[in-house]
């Protein structure tokens, strides 16, 4: 954009006329970098950006009005995105909709209604078709994905409970909240240790007796945050960095927010949102 930015600015002293870059084909990062430089341009029979002919660039507008119909990302659209963004992808990486899923096991109705989301907010947008399976490409690098749809985010926690034992980690139980965090960083780890699982697996505990939930403060040993997901880190048995942010952001400890300030440090697309 810089460098065909000159090129405009030399043809400009020749003439009063508008200037427009068109081109058959751009990536999405292209386009972006050309609006972001204010570069006129089209691309013939999908995009057009002039905005001195009071023209506005169709695929905005569609996005903002689309957006509208998102307050925030479902737990399973929420769960995919953020394990693609550990995974990384290149700017010609096509996924189709069982890679987007990425070892999730949601059902076919729950995943059109992910993609649905996807689509809506611009994480990711159709690319040409291999067979008959819809395919599907990431409309930016991570760190621009993950800023653009930070506000679509919540803590994955649904609710947390006092047990009356400490749990060994693995089969779906893996260390959460502070503990974690003290995992992570350098933050002293709280006395009383916390575990995250899903819903299924606490039921699943409760039933075995594994530990029983108890409101007296005697018998407390432990606490259980139920999550709208399993463990992204599922083979370390620890939550991962961007939900453990997630569900902590809100307190007010200042040692809390200092210790996760130190955890986005551990992942370069997490430092995006500050």
């Amino acid at each position: 954009a810089v460098t065909l930015g000159k090129h405009i600015a030399q043809v400009q002293k020749a003439t009063d006329k508008v200037i427009v870059y068109v081109c058959q084909s751009l990536s999405v990062p292209e386009r972006r970098s050309l609006i972001a430089n204010n570069i006129n341009f089209i691309q013939p029979g999908y995009q057009m950006f002039i905005p001195e002919l009071a023209m506005d660039l169709r695929e905005s507008v569609r996005t903002r009005r689309n957006e509208k119909d998102v307050s925030t990302l479902l737990p399973a659209a929420q769960a995919m995105v953020l394990a693609r963004l550990y995974e990384g992808w290149d700017s010609d990486t096509i996924f189709n909709s069982n890679g987007i899923m990425n070892g999730f096991k949601y059902s076919r109705v729950t995943l059109a209604k992910v993609i649905d989301q996807m689509l809506k907010l611009g994480i990711v947008h159709p690319a040409q078709s291999q067979g008959f399976k819809n395919c599907y490409s990431f409309g930016a690098p991570p760190a621009e994905v993950f800023k653009n749809v930070r506000r679509f985010m919540r803590s994955p926690v649904k609710r947390k409970v006092a047990i009356d034992r400490v749990l060994h980690t693995g089969n779906g139980v893996f260390l959460a909240g502070e503990t974690a965090l003290a995992k992570c960083t350098m933050l002293a780890g709280p006395v009383q240790p916390i575990f995250g699982m899903t819903k299924k697996q606490f039921d699943t505990l409760v039933e075995e007796q594994a530990f029983k939930v108890t409101d007296s403060v005697d018998e407390i040993r432990a606490w259980v945050e139920i999550w709208a997901y399993r463990s992204l880190k599922e083979g370390k048995n620890i939550a991962d960095e961007a939900s453990l942010l997630l569900s902590l952001e809100n307190i007010p400890d200042e040692r809390v927010q200092l210790a996760l300030d130190e955890l986005k440090e551990a992942v370069a697309w997490l430092k995006s949102e500050d």
